[in-house]
């Protein structure tokens, strides 16, 4: 039996926004850990340490693993990973358009990371608020589970939208009309 291989493009987003957070957190938890050791008193130092555990250990883990994804572009599929955040594939049957995009509602109430926006049955998968690019979907899509909102559009950050447009149009058959 022969085997098949499977090759998928990596498809990489902006990582700033997610650095810079990182770096703050860790200042921030630092100086929590700082108090607790230069406390002199038992309660307080106790109290900066478990501050420091419960602020410290989920905010890394919302943003330290961004910072080591990528989206990749598979044979039968787009595949949207974006830490503990996304991990989701869009089959390529699913894609009827893809679009440049702006964010015309203002990038504080989108914000950095996944965010589902059901009256526009959206979702934002950004990193930046530059190179965005909106997948347009053949119906209403189930691409988070139980809980999540069905979504028409995946609107997400890539690091070079020209690229990432064509070959997505190349591999979902979209024919550009003229």
């Amino acid at each position: 039996m022969h085997t098949l291989a499977v090759t998928a493009n990596k498809l990489p987003y902006p990582k700033t926004w997610f650095v810079i957070s990182t770096i703050v957190i860790a200042v921030i938890v630092s100086a929590m850990i700082y108090l607790a050791f230069d406390s002199l008193e038992t309660f307080a130092r106790y109290f900066w340490m478990v501050v420091a555990v419960l602020v410290g250990v989920p905010l890394f883990l919302l943003n330290i693993p961004p910072i080591f994804t990528d989206h990749y572009q598979g044979e039968k599929g787009l595949r949207l990973r974006m830490g503990l955040l996304m991990n989701s594939t869009v089959p390529y049957e699913w894609i009827i358009g893809v679009t440049d995009a702006s964010v015309r509602f203002g990038s504080v109430r989108i914000g950095i990371g996944v965010k589902y926006a059901p009256k526009l049955k959206t979702v934002f998968v950004t990193s930046s608020f530059n190179d965005l690019v909106t997948l347009h979907l053949d119906g209403p899509r189930n691409l988070g589970g139980i809980m999540k909102p069905d979504v028409e559009k995946i609107t997400l950050s890539v690091k070079d939208k020209e690229h990432f447009v064509s070959s997505v149009k190349a591999r979902a058959g979209i024919v550009e009309e003229e």
